[in-house]
């Protein structure tokens, strides 16, 4: 996510201090700049994915993204598992620890490869130093609600 809004803040700057381009174009330029910060996680927030992770013999969970932060919620009684923050950036997706009961550091980062066909995401582990997480979500797949 940051590479991707760098580049975009680059070209923004770059674009805006072009002396050639009227104000209206500039103002054009801002909202679709605005628009593409924005939407980076848009096709997450808000979204609700269940799967069941490899931990105490199979646990039924549900992946519970907001604008910026995935909650871990058990199926069975709702309890929420583990709150972490997400970004995403084209397929790969990072998330760090914010609180929760797995025994993750809140500064270690894991990264894993997503894919998304039809109702279907499927996470595969790239890095994560954290023993619990990469374990439980190494390859998993989710269906959404």
């Amino acid at each position: 996510m940051h590479t991707e809004l760098s580049n975009i803040f680059v070209l923004y700057s770059l674009i805006l201090t072009t002396n050639k381009i009227d104000t209206m174009n500039k103002m054009m330029i801002t909202m679709i700049a605005i628009f593409m910060a924005c939407s980076v996680n848009a096709q997450f927030s808000n979204t609700k994915w269940k799967g069941t992770l490899d931990i105490d013999g199979g646990m039924n969970v549900v992946f519970q993204f907001k604008s910026d932060t995935l909650n871990v919620v058990n199926a069975y009684d709702n309890t929420n598992l583990e709150t972490m923050k997400y970004e995403v950036d084209g397929k790969i997706m990072t998330i760090k620890k914010l609180y929760g009961e797995s025994q993750c550091s809140e500064s270690t980062l894991g990264k894993y490869k997503y894919a998304i066909e039809k109702d279907e995401m499927k996470l595969n582990l790239i890095s994560d130093d954290c023993y619990d997480r990469s374990n439980a979500i190494a390859t998993l797949k989710l269906k959404k609600e």
